[in-house]
């Protein structure tokens, strides 16, 4: 089975959910969709996010964009 181009790992305290996609932009997408859930149970509120692909620039920016959401107070 061959993996997926784009994973995103994201973990806490008790949990890892991994996220894959054969594009940038639909990992980019479900890992946000996540991150909003978890943004409204405060005591799961995710400590890293991983992203694993194989194309650097597609990495920076992945990395970028999840640095800028998980700062804004909200994610709506």
């Amino acid at each position: 089975m061959r993996s997926a181009p784009f994973t995103i790992v994201i973990s806490g305290k008790r949990y890892e959910c991994r996220v894959a996609g054969n594009t940038e932009t639909e990992a980019a997408d479900t890992a946000e969709h996540i991150l909003h859930q978890l943004r409204q149970e405060e005591r799961v509120w995710p400590g890293q996010v991983n992203i694993e692909c194989e194309d650097f620039e597609a990495a920076k920016r992945l990395a970028a964009y999840f640095a800028a959401i998980t700062v804004e107070p909200d994610l709506e």
